[in-house]
């Protein structure tokens, strides 16, 4: 369990989150505007959405844990290319190589870990493994404050040299490659699969919004200094650790619908709180932000393996995370658009917790359908 959160930890919060987090002073060395910035941010969101496609086809011939490692081992790459980085262009190269790569490891990471604790526990293992997420983005936040943004992710790239030898060294198959259902055929099985695509994609648009911008928010419109406002992304990584073992048995005792519904809605207060950037108000909703979103993808993974198994999971769970690379897409490009139009990044936040407030009415509705294990799968 320690090798995959390790895995998750290198893959999304160092491979894609910490751009967020380093956003400000790669802006700032680069010459570049709100719009590039979150063009490129839309870039490694983008190659992660591709990512996510192509290992929902092919997962069941190559097995999870081969699609796991072979996602690490590439992110560990592009993470030395980022750490040189000497122009916008080798920036670019590099972030699409971390997004693409990274979707083999979260798309694998929830199946790895169920196998782990049993299918019992599912919930609470997608939890725990999505504990990586939080410690990644959170050590990412503490480089920042005393090192230039090449070395934080030199130092990245060392510990993913490491996270790869232990998860070669202790994750092995679940199961031998075999044909699989592909495509829409995969998450159709699952009921409410249409709803609850929409509800992961909004909340994928919403999430990224937030994270890529967050500590420009804080920075630009409410006068934070540089380490107040990294302290702020720092609490919100805090409560994305607290939140995800948290969510995780609230799916299992109460099921996946009230773990869904109340992460959006706490979203939608939290991200209201932040717009306003209010001291200390905003750092504040920052880790009430992370300590709910924390509990969206635990719900909609754990819904999953309620009607999926082995590879089966991860074609189904591919899809979904194609849609909800959609909305990562979306975000970042249109938040950056809309402040530099604006001259303010709180009218993108404003219309996150509207995001996040159609979210838990998209998840209210689907209710019936959305029981924990142990309610409707005794």
């Amino acid at each position: 369990m320690a090798a995959i959160a390790a895995a998750v930890a290198v893959s999304q919060a160092f491979g894609r989150f910490s751009y967020s987090v380093l956003l400000t002073d790669i802006r700032a060395d680069l010459g570049l505007s709100n719009s590039m910035a979150g063009a490129l941010g839309s870039a490694n969101l983008a190659a992660y959405l591709v990512g996510s496609l192509v290992v929902s086809l092919i997962i069941g011939r190559v097995g999870l844990s081969s699609v796991a490692k072979l996602g690490l081992v590439a992110v560990t790459g592009g993470l030395a290319l980022l750490a040189w980085s000497p122009n916008v262009a080798v920036l670019t190269t590099a972030l699409l190589v971390t997004g693409f790569m990274a979707a083999g490891v979260w798309v694998t990471a929830p199946a790895l870990a169920v196998a782990e604790l049993g299918s019992e526990r599912k919930g609470a293992a997608i939890g725990v493994t999505s504990v990586g997420v939080g410690a990644g983005m959170m050590l990412s936040s503490w480089l920042d404050t005393f090192m230039d943004w090449r070395a934080v992710y030199l130092t990245e790239f060392l510990i993913a040299v490491a996270a790869v030898t232990v998860l070669m060294l202790f994750v092995r198959g679940t199961s031998r490659p075999r044909a699989q259902q592909i495509g829409l055929g995969a998450i159709r099985s699952i009921p409410g699969w249409r709803p609850l695509l929409i509800a992961y994609g909004l909340f994928g648009c919403g999430m990224s919004t937030v994270v890529t911008f967050l500590i420009a928010l804080l920075e630009d419109d409410a006068s934070y200094g540089p380490r107040r406002a990294t302290t702020a992304f720092i609490l919100l990584a805090l409560g994305s650790i607290l939140g995800a073992p948290l969510f995780g048995m609230i799916t299992d005792r109460y099921g996946r619908t009230i773990g869904l519904t109340s992460s959006f809605i706490v979203m939608t207060l939290a991200t209201g709180v932040i717009a306003t950037g209010h001291r200390p108000g905003a750092s504040i909703g920052a880790f009430v932000f992370g300590w709910a979103f924390a509990g969206v993808p635990i719900s909609v993974a754990a819904r999953i393996t309620d009607h999926t198994a082995g590879d089966d999971f991860g074609a189904a769970y591919g899809v979904a995370t194609l849609v909800f690379g959609v909305g990562l897409t979306i975000g970042p490009q249109a938040s950056g658009w809309l402040a530099d139009l604006t001259g303010s990044f709180r009218p993108a936040f404003v219309i996150v917790a509207g995001i996040a407030a159609a979210g838990a009415v998209i998840a209210g509705r689907i209710a019936p359908e959305m029981t924990g294990v142990g309610l409707d799968n005794p």
